[in-house]
């Protein structure tokens, strides 16, 4: 038996899907290759033990240079990877002007290799003074039309391949640029379309041939940014794009949702973000990347808890000068790897239900951006779904679910199974009469955004923003905002389901121009703040389909897997729930899985 062990384990190395190395306290570990991934406390008692999650590191060009290439500098590191119990390290050779020989990279690679941590290649495609040409427009992206962008990508991975058998791509693999060669170049396209040909356009000639022509087999990493409404904006298009990679990192990097600095992102558009494009691209996305930007020590975690809840097997922590400095983060990380890993088990394998939130690749959201982070703070068990959810029991389509072609039907072969359909106002202004005449509510021809203070007998402390352009019957309306006379929630029956048109409204692009944001949620927004009865009274309707009550705060989230259910409490305070008439407590900033 053991022999036999043993036999498929040489056969998993042999094929890349394990790695081995040795710990500094002599214990082996196995780090990730493929799909599996093991513990940094693998061996016990004498066999190995497959772990769901792993962590790693990623180090910028210029911490390599700071802290890892100095004679001592991976000793004096290595206590503090032990502690995060970290198995891999990206070691990055380039960041615009910040670079690191190859030779150097080669050196840090084998010091860490002979501590027993694995290491992988990186690059974040930034301009500098004297790396490629950056874009014309707000960002500090670059222009992939100029040849010395090109010829600069092109020999990064014609130089770091040799070093490393895995390279990843940091996401700043995207443009905005607006110069002559580029809009030459665009000729009659969207901007959107013209900037997702391209860079899907270049994967071959400037990475995966310079890569495999000195290292054949040489294996891809691309890594995703946490704006998944707005990646067509700005060239990403992750169904075409992930082809060529092998697999699949996620941006979770939600940092602090009371700072404007990096947007008011609201803490489950990382379980989002991932959902939403392991929908997208399928099997190849595996890690996840967060940071430490702006973050508290208990911000930091969160989108840990969040990464393991989306399905992430490794952690990737950006990045190694924040953990040399010793942010307060990383000890809560650390005392948090325990159930992390616990938590990860439980989600491997299985799939998400709930309440599909409908978000084709490349849609415009209108004024829905980044809808679905926000139902989630509702403490509603959100599934983003990049295909139609026809057998979703309810549904909930913003202005998104526009981009696909064939969706009025859908809608009602979906209705005719009994489903029910939870519609914004911009979808309904999207598709027009038709879905005015399936729901009974009629829109204005442009958005006519506000703000109520009063939702049917509930006075807010916080103004929810909805638009101002929507009537209904009276029959219809299931809840008002009074003090605008604007109806917030109807229902209709149709088709044998039942549609409801759901009044809310996140961000448009007049938000995002007001305070010159391009990306990330410009403003703060009410409905996560939403008292707990109306919370409820919401919950009993669209939950009521999936046989699921819960009472509870917002910013309590829900999340189900087959019969089991998760609840995170992003509260800094104790709260008391009930979940299917079971009476919980849940304490501050805490996790509670709950099994049949």
């Amino acid at each position: 038996m053991r022999f036999a062990f043993f036999l498929a384990l040489a056969a998993l190395l042999a094929a890349g899907a394990l790695v081995i190395a040795a710990e500094s306290g002599g214990q082996a570990t196995l780090s990730p290759r493929g799909q599996s991934s093991l513990s940094p406390s693998a061996r016990q008692g004498g066999r190995f033990r497959l772990s769901p999650l792993v962590v790693s590191v990623y180090a910028t060009a210029g911490d390599v240079l700071r802290y890892l290439a100095p004679p001592d500098g991976v000793e004096r590191v290595a206590p503090l990877l032990k502690r995060l119990q970290v198995s891999r390290v990206f070691l990055e050779g380039r960041r615009g002007d910040e670079y690191v020989p190859p030779a150097t990279l080669a050196a840090v690679r084998d010091r860490l290799t002979r501590l027993g941590i694995a290491t992988s290649g990186g690059i974040a495609t930034v301009p500098g003074k004297t790396f490629g040409v950056r874009q014309q427009g707000k960002l500090g992206w670059l222009n992939w039309e100029a040849e010395q962008t090109r010829a600069g990508v092109a020999q990064f991975f014609s130089e770091n391949a040799p070093v490393f058998d895995q390279l990843i791509v940091d996401d700043f693999y995207c443009t905005a640029d607006t110069s002559e060669a580029s809009q030459q170049a665009r000729g009659s396209r969207s901007w959107a379309q013209y900037r997702q040909d391209l860079l899907v356009s270049l994967i071959e000639p400037l990475m995966v041939r310079p890569a495999q022509a000195p290292r054949p087999g040489a294996r891809l990493i691309i890594k995703y940014p946490q704006w998944y409404d707005r990646f067509h904006l700005f060239g990403y298009d992750p169904a075409r794009m992930s082809v060529p990679f092998e697999q699949v990192w996620v941006g979770t990097e939600v940092r602090n949702p009371e700072t404007q600095r990096m947007g008011f992102v609201q803490p489950t558009q990382g379980y989002v973000n991932f959902r939403w494009l392991a929908s997208v691209i399928g099997d190849k996305v595996r890690g996840a990347w967060f940071d430490h930007i702006e973050c508290t020590a208990q911000n930091f975690l969160d989108q840990a808890y969040q990464s393991v809840l989306a399905g992430a097997r490794e952690l990737t922590l950006f990045h190694l000068g924040d953990i040399v400095q010793e942010h307060p983060g990383d000890a809560l990380f650390a005392a948090a790897l325990p159930e992390l890993r616990d938590l990860a088990a439980k989600v491997r394998g299985r799939a998400p239900r709930g309440i599909a939130c409908y978000k084709p690749p490349s849609s415009d959201a209108d004024d829905n951006l980044y809808l679905a982070d926000y139902l989630a703070m509702l403490g509603l068990p959100i599934v983003p779904a990049a295909r139609y959810p026809a057998d979703a029991r309810v549904a909930i389509l913003g202005a998104q679910a526009a981009a696909d072609p064939g969706l009025l039907d859908k809608l009602r072969r979906h209705l005719a199974t009994g489903a029910t359909l939870v519609l914004t106002p911009a979808l309904v202004r999207r598709l027009g009469a038709p879905a005015e005449a399936l729901s009974g509510v009629r829109v204005s021809a442009d958005p006519e955004p506000g703000v109520t203070a009063e939702l049917g007998a509930h006075k807010l402390a916080t103004p929810v923003e909805l638009d101002l352009g929507v009537s209904a019957a009276a029959s219809l309306t299931r809840i008002a905002a009074a003090d605008r006379r604007v109806p917030w929630l109807t229902s209709r029956r149709a088709g044998g389901g039942q549609v409801l048109v759901w009044n809310l409204r996140t961000f448009s692009e007049q938000d995002y121009e007001e305070v010159g944001e391009v990306l990330l949620p410009p403003k703060k927004r009410g409905l996560p703040d939403l008292p707990q009865h109306l919370a409820d009274e919401l919950r009993r309707v669209l939950l009521a389909p999936l046989g699921v009550r819960l009472s509870a705060p917002t910013r309590v989230a829900l999340y189900l897997f087959d019969n089991d259910a998760c609840l995170y409490n992003f509260l800094d305070r104790p709260v008391r729930l009930r979940l299917d008439g079971k009476s919980l407590d849940l304490g501050p900033n805490r996790l509670l899985w709950l099994g049949p």
